[in-house]
């Protein structure tokens, strides 16, 4: 038909004043003109769309109905929709929907009503969005159309996405009249089988338990198993937990085509509903109405085909609190425990689906009751699994933070302990902790800033310092005598709450008043948000506003019950819905085809519940803590890789957190004594105290481990590695006892009576460069320096020797005095042997250098100077002193300080480099008696004293006897904080010296006489 007959019929109908033209005419567009897209946009040139709006203002159904079965099809384009609405297509079209009780008048007035909406929802409720709503609400109510209830619950989810139309259609009680309509359509009213009288009658308190005639027996041990689990459970609540798998039976699929067709419409209804913000009252009105979400988890089967927009439906609704009771009443994490543990099926998961059955199990775990159908289904089994095998970190989150609502029920802690929590955390945590991937570093970076912003409440200050006992109560007085003596049942914290309430799931214990923060709000499971497996289109993400593009900010606060619209959510909807091309049927019924697929909403935060973990470190950090409170502590919590990665922890974020706290519940366990032993954790936890973030907090730990040690059972685990064959063991009792014990008396039993002295210098001095050598170096500093109590005398005032004195400067072409009137004369010859005046005289070759210096200064400076050279001596006679036992540098510093004394200057000092000029000098100052310059260069010498002189010293004072000097050199070797390697280096050369014998004889002494003098014998 081309456009002047068009126009030609349109002109008819204007100025016709006979119905029945009027109808033809309109019934010959309807069925040749707006046919498709063509004859549309033919219709709409010919200026059709606007007396067609004025039609709809005719009282006559006929005439309604064929005009709005045009403007429907018209409505299709997007311009016939702006030209409808310019000419206020809204006011007769609300006149309809809410006066005339026709069906078909209905059916085709919502269908307009939906196309319209598609894109200019906002546009058509501006003046009319109260009116509309509840005329919707009303034909959804009282219509018993199937085909019109479908157009009205196709327009409810374009109309949606709107705020203003949510608060309208659920104040018509909308929502409660989908679930019942859907309620109805699924429905079934086949009577009960036996097995349901059965269940009626357990339910009515005859419980039977007991093998029947039909009952396999397998199934009969099943049914006895858990009823002793419910026996075994501390959950007691008015919901009886149901010992068969859900009853499927009281649903069905529809059998007809437009009932199908009508649950299909409102899922995708509800899917719209799901994605959006509702209120505390509405979920009210629906709780006391008694609907119930039974029928959409009845999808969530293993064959069911939809099941996939079922579980998006629930997932996007268990994000919304106040649907939790509803949920759980229908079922909602059984059906996903089903789905998540199901084997060998036809069609598996995928990946959306799998996701979607986390989640709902996630969100609805902080239920006790959930909680028991999640253990009894077996999905903690599964979920364990799935965090050690998936590389998903958002699942693991997810997956960790529905683990962390378990920490309160026993059963549950004891079946995932079996299954290998503690590995899977640890293995966990020690990726986090070491790898370099983009987001292991972002997240050891956060974690790192967190711990550095936390301050320590006062309650935890005490805690934190002495890092021995959990819990002061002067009920417990615990007698660590021997492993089973370390009672932990009044520290393991049972449920607070009844299977209703909600597990506090707080992982700071000591967190005080001032520091809970109401305003912060969480999201558990999009904390650790990655990018999804289901991308959000580019141009949806620009409209983003903060509260959606912010999720991976645990701080950012959002208030899921806002009344505000969330200006994503609808255009996301919006944008899906612009993109949808329907097919215009020429039927009576002019329904369409939507072909639109309903995408995941992005998750949104909940308000946070006490102190949930925010990030998946905080979900391993609390769940890690909460193992260690437990009575019953398993065996992997002492195995070297968990005290390792624990101790990693502490050195990447500082001890300020739960990492610390479970370091220290798994070290006072006595039953774990042995293999902190084995594992050499206390030179590892020496480590510690060489950081200057958690020096403290190191020595702490080692305070832990010698209350353990210093303990009847410790006592006795040390002296029987000590006595065992094992050599292994004999190292690591040694290094261990030198680290942790600090009693004195007890130190000298394990030193001398348990041999642990002689295994530790064995070790060091054996010449193998193995992992034992740096431990056993280390403990012996360790137990020399902070439990022996041995430093290096007047040290302290001595280091700073270079910043008080000038340095001396060695310049051998300038002569030390203005009138010198004698000289030294310096040998190369041994000191040790005998020569007569002849050979000295005669010997010219052994003389090395000459240096002259004034007699009168010498004379001044020491009486010992003033007999030689002024009595009957040879020095008198030539006018020079032999001297065979220093360098020339030695003596022209000694002589410089004569000079530098005689003028009252301060004294200088060589540069450390010359170490052996002060050495020199310090014995001159001795044999010539000049009192004050002695001490000066004594403190010189211990100032100045490292690894690289240490041993020209001691050697120096065993020949001339020097006790005090000698002593010092010994606490240096025993005490000095060099590194590991240069004190190996150290102590090897010493064993190679000329004395070696007398310097380890020293060594012993030394350790065994501070211990002796520690303790008074009884």
């Amino acid at each position: 038909m081309n456009r002047e007959l068009v126009e030609n019929i349109l002109t008819v109908l204007k100025t016709s004043t006979d119905k029945n033209v009027v109808i033809k005419g309109l019934v010959k567009l309807r069925t040749d003109v707006v046919k498709d897209h063509d004859g549309i946009v033919l219709f709409r040139v010919a200026g059709g769309v606007p007396p067609m709006v004025r039609f709809l203002n005719k009282p006559h159904e006929k005439i309604l109905e064929v005009a709005l079965s045009i403007l429907g099809n018209c409505c299709t384009d997007e311009e016939s929709c702006k030209e409808a609405l310019n000419c206020k297509v809204s006011f007769p079209l609300t006149t309809i929907l809410k006066s005339i009780p026709n069906p078909v008048i209905q059916c085709r007035a919502c269908r307009l009503l939906g196309n319209l909406a598609k894109g200019f929802a906002s546009q058509l409720l501006a003046a009319h969005c109260p009116a509309i709503a509840q005329a919707v609400c009303q034909i959804i109510t009282e219509t018993s159309d199937v085909n019109t209830r479908l157009m009205a619950f196709r327009a409810c989810r374009f109309l949606l996405p709107s705020q203003q139309f949510v608060q309208h259609f659920l104040a018509a009680n909308g929502f409660v009249t989908t679930l019942r309509i859907l309620t109805a359509i699924m429905k079934t009213d086949t009577p009960p089988t036996a097995q349901d009288e059965l269940l009626n009658l357990k339910k009515a308190g005859s419980v039977i338990v007991g093998l029947k005639n039909s009952q396999h027996r397998e199934k009969y041990f099943e049914e006895v198993a858990r009823n002793l689990e419910g026996v075994r459970s501390d959950i007691f609540d008015h919901e009886m937990l149901k010992n068969q798998p859900r009853a499927l039976g009281d649903y069905s699929m529809p059998e007809e085509r437009a009932a199908l067709d009508l649950a299909g419409e409102i899922f995708k209804c509800l899917l719209v509903l799901a994605a959006l913000s509702i209120g505390p009252s509405a979920w009210k009105t629906l709780n006391s109405s008694g609907c119930t979400f039974a029928p959409i988890t009845f999808f969530i089967t293993e064959e069911n085909p939809q099941r996939g927009m079922a579980l998006k439906i629930i997932s996007n609704f268990s994000k919304q609190w106040d649907a939790f009771h509803m949920l759980s009443s229908a079922d909602s994490v059984v059906a996903a425990c089903e789905l998540l543990v199901a084997q060998n099926m036809s069609r598996p998961l995928t990946e959306s689906e799998k996701r979607h059955c986390i989640h709902i199990i996630c969100m609805l775990s902080p239920d006790a009751c959930n909680r028991s159908k999640i253990r009894r289904s077996g999905a903690l089994r599964k979920l364990i699994a799935m965090v050690r095998d998936s590389q998903s970190n958002t699942e693991k989150s997810q997956i960790l933070y529905l683990l962390n609502n378990f920490q309160y029920d026993n059963m549950s802690m004891d079946l995932m302990l079996r299954e290998g929590l503690v590995p899977v955390i640890i293995e966990e945590l020690n990726t986090f902790l070491t790898s370099d991937d983009e987001y292991h570093k972002k997240k050891r970076e956060e974690k790192q800033q967190s711990s550095k912003k936390r301050k320590l409440p006062k309650e935890e200050s005490r805690e934190t310092r002495n890092k021995i006992t959990k819990v002061q109560d002067k009920t417990f007085l615990i007698d660590c005598e021997s492993p089973s003596s370390s009672p932990r049942s009044y520290n393991a914290p049972s449920s607070p709450c009844s299977s209703r309430g909600m597990s506090p799931v707080g992982n700071n214990l000591f967190k005080t008043e001032e520091d809970a923060s109401d305003d912060e709000t969480y999201s558990p499971v999009c904390s650790d948000e990655e990018d999804d497996e289901e991308t959000i289109p580019a141009e949806i993400n620009e409209t983003m506003p903060l509260n959606v593009r912010t999720l991976d900010n645990p701080n950012f606060p959002i208030n899921p019950n806002s009344n505000n619209a969330d200006n994503s959510e609808i255009m996301r909807l919006l944008d899906i819905a612009s993109q949808i091309n329907e097919t215009i049927e020429d039927s009576m019924l002019d329904r369409e085809e939507d072909d639109e697929q309903s995408q995941d909403v992005p998750y949104q935060k909940l308000p946070q519940l006490g102190n949930i973990p925010r990030s998946t470190l905080d979900h391993l950090e609390n769940l890690l803590f909460r193992v260690t409170l437990l009575v019953n502590k398993r065996g992997e919590l002492g195995k070297s890789e968990t005290m390792n990665t624990l101790i990693k922890a502490i050195n990447t974020f500082g001890a300020n957190n739960n990492f610390a706290s479970s370091l220290t519940n798994i070290l006072q366990e006595s039953q774990f004594f042995a293999q902190v032993i084995r594992s050499g954790i206390a030179h590892q936890l020496y480590q510690l105290t060489k950081s200057e973030e958690v020096n403290k907090d190191g020595f702490g730990f080692l305070v832990t481990l010698t209350c353990v040690g210093e303990s009847n059972y410790g006592k006795e685990e040390l002296a029987r590695f000590l006595r065992s064959d094992d050599e292994y063991a004999q190292k690591r009792a040694a290094i261990t006892v030198a680290y942790i014990i600090r009693s004195q008396r007890l130190l000298y039993q394990f030193l001398n009576d348990g041999n642990a002295l002689s295994l530790l210098l064995q070790i060091i001095l054996n010449g193998n460069s193995d992992e034992f050598t740096a431990e056993a170096v280390d403990a012996l500093t360790a137990m020399s320096k902070y439990t022996l109590g041995i430093s290096v005398p007047r040290s302290n005032e001595a280091a700073r020797a270079n910043e008080k004195y000038e340095e001396f400067a060695n310049d051998e072409t300038e002569p030390l005095h203005s009138n010198c009137d004698m000289r030294f004369v310096v040998h190369r010859h041994n000191p040790k042997s005998e020569v007569n005046k002849e050979q000295l005289i005669s010997a010219v070759d052994d003389v090395d250098q000459i240096v002259e210096f004034n007699k009168e200064l010498l004379c001044n400076t020491s009486e010992v100077f003033n007999t030689m050279l002024n009595s009957d001596f040879r020095e008198r006679n030539e006018g020079e002193i032999h001297l065979r036992t220093c360098s020339v540098s030695g003596l022209r510093y000694f002589l410089n300080l004569i000079v530098r004394r005689s003028k009252k200057l301060r004294y200088n000092v060589p540069n450390r480099g010359n170490y052996i000029a002060i050495l020199e000098a310090f014995e001159m100052a001795r044999v010539y008696i000049i009192s004050e310059m002695e001490t000066f260069l004594q403190q010189m010498l211990v100032g100045l004293l490292d690894d690289t002189n240490c041993l020209n010293v001691l050697e120096w004072s065993l020949r001339n006897c020097h006790a005090e000097l000698t002593e010092t050199v010994i606490n240096y070797y025993l005490c000095s904080t060099l590194t590991t390697e240069a004190k190996v280096k150290l102590f090897h050369t010493a064993d190679y010296s000329e004395f070696s014998t007398e310097w380890f004889e020293m060594i012993i002494e030394t350790i065994l006489t501070r211990c002796r003098n520690g303790f008074e014998w009884k």
